[in-house]
């Protein structure tokens, strides 16, 4: 007898039915349900990258606009002079005074350039502090320095993925330069050539 060709009875009929039930049910959880759950969480992640670099982008705005505001009422240029070649020991040794409440950084001179009388001392540093507000205070130091120092970039970032740069460790990467003048300078080894000559 070909059990194929016989009738099914309730019991099988029921167990048949549970065993597409099952069936189905696994088919969803591993082709619709999981592939729909990871896609909502690669979305939550990337919405949290983008909200922090968000709220980076903007904390960088507003010290962009704290530090036009400052340029536009003169108060930086009656606070700074420019240091006769070469300054750089005594600029060096303000920056590292200056990061050394900080929880970790680097600083280090990058280039020099000469056109006529001005000397431009281009540095880079980075900085960790506990946050965003221990940050400002720094970029307001090097901005009042009695040296003339100018910010040219700054980039902040989380110290650690998925934290608040208002409430937490915050790394903060900036490049600058000092100016100097050659007035009273006395040129050495390091001086470079003046690029005003080679434009004559």
């Amino acid at each position: 007898m070909n059990i194929l060709n016989r009738a099914f009875t309730k019991n099988e009929k029921i167990l048949l039915v549970i065993l597409l039930l099952v069936i189905i049910g696994a088919g969803y959880y591993l082709f619709v349900s999981t592939p729909i759950e990871q896609s909502i969480e690669a979305a939550r992640q990337e919405q949290n990258s983008l909200n922090v670099e968000l709220q980076a982008t903007q904390n960088k705005i507003k010290s962009m606009e704290a530090m036009s505001d400052d340029i536009n009422t003169n108060k930086k240029a009656e606070l700074s002079y420019l240091p006769s070649y070469n300054a750089g020991k005594k600029e060096l040794d303000f920056l590292h005074d200056t990061l050394n409440k900080t929880m970790d950084y680097s600083v280090r001179f990058t280039d020099i350039t000469r056109e006529g009388d001005l000397i431009r001392r281009m540095w880079e540093m980075t900085f960790t502090v506990r946050n965003y507000s221990e940050a400002e205070k720094i970029i307001k130091e090097l901005e009042e320095s009695e040296n003339r120092c100018l910010i040219e970039d700054m980039v902040v970032t989380p110290y650690k993925l998925k934290t608040n740069l208002n409430d937490n460790e915050v790394t903060v990467k900036l490049t600058g330069a000092f100016y100097e003048t050659m007035h009273d300078g006395v040129p050495d080894k390091e001086l470079p050539e003046d690029s005003l000559k080679d434009n004559t």
